[in-house]
């Protein structure tokens, strides 16, 4: 029978750091890219008596000879119970034979991998020099993007706006500890408008944030936009560069699916971090990093932390 390593949030934590997710993460967009790993289609459902949202997710690496899959998702209601919004556990199988190999919290690998993603954008969009960070949301996903961006560009100041306003308190009193210039707008237009990067990584199904209100050379990491119907932004001023995860799954759930044609896309980031193309050409470029979350990232961060895992003894193994 098959033995399977259980690896608890904790352990996962341990085994991640951002620099190593950052590294992961670039590499699978590449992988994918040059067609080093497959994508199976996502599934993504509404749980209205729930207030939830179920997804899978699921894809191969070839050279790593892994299948995996995650299940979960994001229930509103959970910040009432005191528990995470996003819930999310994996299963990884060996390609090979086809047998369950690691079973493990996925919460912090969506974290991770997803401000690890936005960072991996910034960093081939964004102006180099960009010194101001706005960010639309308060959760645990928009901390996680600011964290991710705060360790590439030299930030001088962090504007949040957010529906929550004690939520946003909170971030702007976090930051403020930790030593940055913070601050909290009401304005969801002063908060875009004062951005060099803007990061958008609410669950909103109607638009937040125009183009229009972004000034010249600003680069837009959109996070939030993961269902079909969600939307936080309204593209009504043309963007010199959108370039998106990848084109088949944004165009059903991220902010492409309103209406955006697939001649105006510039590039999936795959093409981008493997040289195939350029990213940012010239500081008053406007830019767009539509991303909806790929299996690719989530499997590979998960194969990186099961191997480490069994070089390090840590997990607890079980018989099926």
């Amino acid at each position: 029978m098959p033995k399977i390593t259980v690896i608890s949030h904790e352990i996962v934590k341990e085994l991640l750091p951002f620099e190593q997710a950052f590294a992961i993460v670039e590499a699978a967009f590449t992988e994918f890219h040059q067609r080093k790993s497959q994508l199976y289609p996502a599934v993504r459902e509404m749980v209205p008596d729930h207030h939830g949202i179920f997804g899978i997710k699921s894809s191969y690496l070839l050279e790593d000879r892994c299948i995996g899959l995650k299940a979960g998702g994001f229930w509103s209601k959970n910040t009432e119970r005191q528990k995470m919004n996003h819930q999310s556990t994996m299963l990884l199988f060996d390609a090979e034979t086809g047998e369950p190999v690691c079973l493990l919290d996925a919460n912090y690998v969506t974290i991770a991998r997803t401000a690890a993603a936005g960072a991996v954008a910034a960093k081939h969009l964004a102006r180099k020099d960009s010194s101001v960070i706005s960010v639309i949301g308060s959760g645990t996903q928009a901390r996680a993007q600011v964290d991710g961006l705060l360790r590439l560009f030299p930030i001088k100041e962090v504007v949040v706006y957010s529906r929550n306003a004690e939520s946003a308190n909170d971030f702007v009193r976090q930051l403020l500890d930790k030593g940055m210039s913070a601050r909290y707008t009401c304005s969801p237009e002063e908060a875009v408008r004062t951005g060099d990067i803007v990061v958008t990584t609410t669950p909103s199904f109607s638009p937040i944030v125009q183009t229009s209100w972004i000034k010249e050379g600003t680069h837009i990491n959109a996070v939030g936009s993961d269902t079909k119907g969600k939307r936080e932004l309204l593209i009504n001023r043309p963007l010199d560069k959108v370039v998106c995860d990848v084109w088949e799954q944004c165009s059903i759930m991220g902010e492409v699916q309103h209406g955006f044609p697939r001649t105006e896309l510039y590039a999936e980031l795959g093409q981008i971090t493997s040289g195939d193309k350029a990213g940012r050409e010239h500081p008053k470029e406007t830019t767009l990093f539509d991303a909806t979350g790929l299996s690719i990232q989530d499997v590979k961060t998960a194969f990186h932390v099961y191997k480490q895992a069994k070089i390090n003894g840590l997990g607890q193994t079980i018989t099926l």
